[in-house]
């Protein structure tokens, strides 16, 4: 029996591709499954074309077109890495887990975006590590199976606890070594690893670039994120609605999102990040917009704006953006 971990990648594109394949590279067993790209990934594999560790194949150990094929003859995961769109307005986002998850050995890592999409998990699957990760990477799958990838491959995460959970002893001890053996994998496969103490702090942070460059996006007319920035009204109004998710954010999570950089320079530290991108970033939502698939607005806007009103932040800005894209999104998928 091999004493490699095995890693499912549950949603392998241009995200989970990436990660998956780090993985393997640093020595872990690594099975996917696919959907729309399942034929060509099944056949030769992703083709990685990565600035950062220059033109690769990765060929995955297995590759499924469902859970159910993924434990057909029995498997059991150390990890499950949830790398789909997180669309709670859809569907249940536990359904497709509950045929992989036999067991509380099995650690659940989330690589979405948004705020509040560790609990359907915790309630679904009680016991198994609940781990949330903040992905910085530049990737995009130009066709199936074919994936490229930037200088940027980071992840932040961390256990998922709340006034439950922080008191079950075991949860947290599988929790943390699931924690360490994660952190070495990741390592081994040269991806910046970071395991943060103050986790929701690290989702709201990443959710400031997420809130404000992905709807105006859109709404803008369907603009890449250095032409928002090239005009100086959209860029004022990015700025003014990353002011809104940083008060809000400070406000649910009790204190500042970054530990070296200063609340009121935040918004130009992430102008500075964008603008310096040697690639055209174009962000998620407008990717899913033009593709005429469904947007992730409920957890990267409707609960963060939910969370902020419980804590007393009027985000008006947010509002706004949520409520015009939810109707540009119902006219786009007509």
């Amino acid at each position: 029996m091999s004493d490699k971990l095995s890693f499912l990648v549950f949603g392998a594109g241009a995200v989970g591709s990436v990660f998956g394949w780090r993985i393997q590279v640093g020595g872990g067993n690594v099975s996917v499954v696919c959907r729309s790209n399942y034929e060509a990934v099944k056949k030769n594999g992703f083709t990685i074309n990565s600035d950062q560790h220059g033109k690769n194949i990765f060929t995955p150990n297995n590759v499924y077109s469902s859970a159910k094929e993924a434990v057909a003859n029995g498997e059991e995961y150390d990890y499950v890495l949830v790398c789909t769109k997180a669309l709670p307005n859809i569907e249940d986002p536990t359904i497709v887990l509950k045929p992989i998850i036999k067991s509380n050995k099995t650690a659940i890592v989330l690589i979405q975006n948004g705020i509040g999409i560790e609990e359907p998990y915790v309630k679904a699957f009680p016991g198994n590590p609940v781990i949330p990760a903040a992905a910085f990477i530049d990737s995009k799958q130009l066709e199936n199976g074919v994936i490229e990838q930037g200088n940027i491959c980071d992840l932040t995460y961390g256990l998922y606890t709340d006034s439950i959970l922080e008191k079950d002893e075991e949860y947290k001890k599988r929790g943390e070594l699931a924690l360490k053996a994660f952190d070495k994998a990741l390592i081994s496969g040269s991806v910046g690893s970071t395991i943060e103490e103050h986790l929701q702090r690290s989702r709201w942070f990443k959710l400031i670039w997420n809130a404000s460059f992905n709807p105006i996006s859109v709404l803008s007319g369907q603009y890449s994120s250095s032409e928002l920035l090239d005009n100086p009204g959209t860029c004022d109004l990015i700025k003014r609605a990353m002011n809104e998710v940083i008060k809000a954010g400070e406000a649910v999570t009790g204190g500042p999102l970054h530990e070296k950089v200063p609340s009121s320079h935040i918004p130009e530290h992430f102008v500075k990040f964008t603008r310096v991108r040697t690639t055209t970033v174009i962000p998620s939502m407008l990717q899913d917009y033009m593709s005429k698939r469904p947007m992730e607005h409920e957890v990267i806007l409707r609960i963060p704006i939910e969370k902020a009103k419980a804590a007393g932040v009027e985000v008006p800005i947010l509002e706004t953006l949520y409520e015009l894209l939810v109707m540009n999104e119902k006219k786009n998928l007509q």
